[in-house]
């Protein structure tokens, strides 16, 4: 099942207006997210983990790295800063 970054976008104008940015989105994500596939990333500080993309909530979402399946939050955001070192089967 894929997830659609358009989705997410219009879901969230729709939710929010003009209050709504997506600037905090680091397209570098965008695939990952959109395929839900696991990830290796090495972050700005050095830490190197694993897992799948998924997105805040609110008018200033960002991509943070779900760890586990059955995670239901994270506190590893993803931005520019931060290394996709490849795509875990």
């Amino acid at each position: 099942m894929n997830r659609s970054y358009a989705d997410l976008i219009n879901r969230g104008f729709a939710r929010h207006g003009n209050a709504f940015s997506p600037n905090g989105l680091s397209t570098q994500f965008i695939p990952f997210y959109e395929r839900q596939a696991r990830i290796k990333v090495r972050f700005s500080c050095g830490t190197v983990k694993t897992g799948t993309v998924g997105v805040t909530t609110g008018w200033v979402p960002c991509f943070i790295l779900m760890l586990r399946k059955d995670s239901i939050g994270s506190s590893w955001c993803l931005d520019d800063r931060d290394t996709i070192l490849g795509e875990v089967k």
